[in-house]
Order: structure tokens, then C-alpha cells, then sequence
């Protein structure tokens, strides 16, 4: 089944949140700087991504969302 993609962008925070999925409490891992994995408490799974520092200082150019559904049989 396919999981909705929360995909959340705060102009004042310079920040990109994405889930897979509902929003839920997480365990965060730092990647690399200024990039978080989450995963589930529970499980360890991997259910989003948080992207600091996103655009650079002091621009702030229109953001644009395309968002596409692909389905497949398998």
C-alpha cells in the first residue's frame, strides 16, 4: 500500500520536513551537517527526513510543488 509524503517547508525556520507517512514520535540520527533521519521509536524504520539551512541566507525565492501518484502491480 502506498504511504502518503507530508513534505513541510518553514520559510522561517529555513527548513525541509518530509514523512512517509503519518507524523510520529521519532528517534532522530544525524547524517551528515544539517541533515536528520528519522526513524520509528518502535521499529527503527525509516519514516522521514529533516533538511536544516535549506536556501541560503537571506533568499527566499517562491517554492513550486508538483506532486505526482505512480501506482504499479507487482
Amino acid at each position: 500500500m502506498a504511504k502518503e509524503v507530508l513534505v513541510i517547508f518553514d520559510k522561517v525556520g529555513n527548513t525541509l520536513d518530509v514523512w512517509f507517512g503519518e507524523p510520529k514520535e521519532a528517534v532522530c540520527e544525524e547524517t551528515e551537517e544539517e541533515f536528520l533521519i528519522k526513524k520509528d521509536i518502535k521499529t527503527g524504520e525509516v519514516i522521514g527526513f529533516e533538511k536544516f539551512n535549506v536556501m541560503p541566507e537571506g533568499e527566499v525565492p517562491p517554492v513550486k510543488v508538483l506532486i505526482k501518484t505512480l501506482y504499479s502491480k507487482f
